[in-house]
């Protein structure tokens, strides 16, 4: 039993790493699933449940910055009212359509069709909608920043 759960907890680990920086993968929760295994295998030997709860913050920060980049990409690109709507519109249709990879380009195709309905002005919609774009793949940059400092944190664990 305890080595079937480090096998999985090692694979959930590297799944989720790579999940950090690939928008259809949840990277940093998959991850925390993986070494929560791990520590349970090791009897919480190898990391510890403090080391654990800075853990699962990283994780459910990498999920804040999942769901709110490409919200706050629609207000960085001046997006109405009705953008707003649909960056938040785009995220849910996002995620339930397309996964994760809702999470990026959900927010973008949101705000272009609602802004331009909005305003009838496809210029300012377009405009938006590449903001939109750009903060989600920010956001996916900034996973990527969470996910070196969740190895960071592990391997320090476990030398330590």
């Amino acid at each position: 039993m305890t080595i079937t759960l480090l096998i999985i907890g090692i694979i959930l680990v590297l799944i989720g790493l790579f999940g950090a920086v690939l928008p259809f993968l949840p990277g940093l929760p998959l991850a925390f699933i993986g070494t929560l295994l791990i520590s349970i295998a090791t009897h919480f030997h190898l990391i510890s449940v403090p080391v654990l709860v800075a853990l699962a913050c990283l994780a459910l920060l990498s999920i804040v910055v999942d769901f709110a980049s490409g919200i706050i990409g629609a207000r960085l690109g001046k997006a109405s009212i009705w953008g707003g709507v649909g960056a938040v519109t785009g995220v849910i249709v996002g995620i339930l359509f397309f996964g994760l990879l809702g999470i990026v380009f959900g927010p973008a195709i949101g705000v272009l069709v609602f802004e331009f309905i909005a305003r009838h002005n496809k210029t300012q919609a377009v405009k938006v909608a590449k903001t939109t774009l750009v903060t989600s793949l920010l956001g996916l940059a900034i996973n990527g920043i969470l996910a070196v400092v969740y190895v960071i944190i592990v391997v320090s664990a476990i030398i330590f």
